[in-house]
C-alpha cells in the first residue's frame, strides 16, 4: 500500500524556522525534523504494540520515508502564509489554511495523512507567578495548535524544545523533573511542571490528533482520552520511574502500567467521521 503519514515542518513566509526555545537548545530547522522523526516513530512503535495487545497484530502505519526513500524523515513545507498573520489565527483557521495549502501543492494525496509542525509558535511569556490553567497558558501562545481530522493532524512547536533528538536521548527526555521556566516558555504538562512532562503530553497529544485523522472518536480513557497524558508510563516502568518522576497528576505506585494506562480503544473500527477537526479534551485539574 502507499497510504502513509507524511510528517511536516511548516515554515511560514518571513519566519526562518527556527523553533522557540531556550538559548542553550539547538532549535535549528535540522534539530526540528530530528526531534519530529523521533516523535514519529515513538508513536509508529506504540500503535503496533497497542493492536498487538488488542488481538490484531503488531499493525501500523507506514511514514513517508518507508514508502518512498526518497524523501526525508521530514518534509520542510515552505507555506506562503505570513508569519505575523499566522501568529494572529486561531487553530482552527490554521487548520484549515495548512490543510488547503497543503493539499494544493505538489504533496497533496489522499494517500497521504499530514503530522504538520508550525515552526512560528510562539509563547508570549508572563509576569504572572501563579499557576495559570491550559486555556490561559493557550492565551499567551501565538500560532499554536492541537487538532485533527482528515488528513491532517497539526500541532504548534512551543514545546518541540522537550524531545529528543536521537533514539538514546528519549528516556533521559521523559525523565527530565526539570521545571519548565514558565514566565518564557510554554508549560504544556498537564499540570506536572516539568520538561518531562511537556515532552510526554505533548507527545501523547501528537498521537490522539494523528487519531482522529484515522476516524477515531473520543473514548472515556486510553489514548483517545486523557490518558495520552501518560504516554510516559508506556516506557518506563518500575521503581525507577517512581523516584525520578512521581507528579501530582500521575502519581504512581512502582506496579507495571503499560498494559493498563496507555491504549487505543479496542474497537479499531471506524467510530467517527471527522469533517473539522475536533479539538483535544480539555486538561484535567490538579
Amino acid at each position: 500500500t502507499n497510504l502513509r503519514v507524511t510528517p511536516i515542518y511548516i515554515i511560514c513566509q518571513g519566519h526562518d524556522g527556527c523553533f522557540q526555545s531556550p538559548p542553550d537548545v539547538d532549535s535549528s530547522i535540522d534539530s526540528a525534523c530530528s526531534r519530529i522523526a523521533v516523535g514519529a516513530k515513538l508513536i509508529q512503535s506504540l500503535t503496533a504494540e497497542k493492536l498487538f495487545e488488542c488481538g490484531v497484530g503488531r499493525k501500523t502505519f507506514q511514514l513517508e520515508h518507508e514508502v518512498n526513500i526518497k524523501k526525508p524523515e521530514c518534509i520542510v513545507f515552505k507555506s506562503n502564509l505570513n508569519v505575523n498573520k499566522a501568529r494572529k489565527m486561531r487553530q482552527a483557521d490554521l487548520w484549515s489554511h495548512f490543510g488547503r495549502e497543503l493539499m494544493l501543492s505538489d504533496l497533496g494525496s489522499n494517500e497521504r495523512k499530514f503530522l504538520g509542525f508550525i515552526s512560528c509558535t510562539r509563547f508570549k511569556g508572563t509576569d504572572i507567578d501563579k499557576p495559570m490553567t491550559h486555556d490561559e497558558i493557550i492565551s499567551f501562545t501565538e500560532a499554536y495548535a492541537a487538532l485533527g481530522g482528515g488528513g491532517l493532524a497539526l500541532f504548534g512547536t512551543a514545546c518541540l524544545y522537550t524531545w529528543p533528538t536521537s533514539i538514546k536521548d528519549i528516556i533521559p527526555k521523559f525523565l527530565d523533573s526539570t521545571p519548565v521556566n514558565t514566565r518564557r516558555f510554554m508549560d504544556d504538562s498537564g499540570y506536572r511542571g516539568t520538561l518531562g512532562g511537556c515532552f510526554a503530553t505533548t507527545l501523547g497529544s501528537v498521537f490522539h490528533e494523528l487519531g482522529h485523522t484515522f476516524d477515531l472518536g473520543h473514548t472515556k480513557d486510553g489514548i483517545m482520552g486523557r490518558g495520552f497524558d501518560n504516554i510516559d508510563r508506556v516506557f518506563l516502568v518500575g521503581e525507577r520511574r517512581s523516584s525520578l518522576t512521581k507528579d501530582n497528576m500521575n502519581n504512581y505506585n512502582g506496579k507495571p502500567v503499560q498494559h493498563s494506562t496507555v491504549s487505543l480503544q479496542r474497537n479499531i473500527s471506524v467510530t467517527m467521521n471527522v469533517a473539522e477537526p475536533l479539538r483535544v479534551l480539555g486538561p484535567r485539574s490538579k
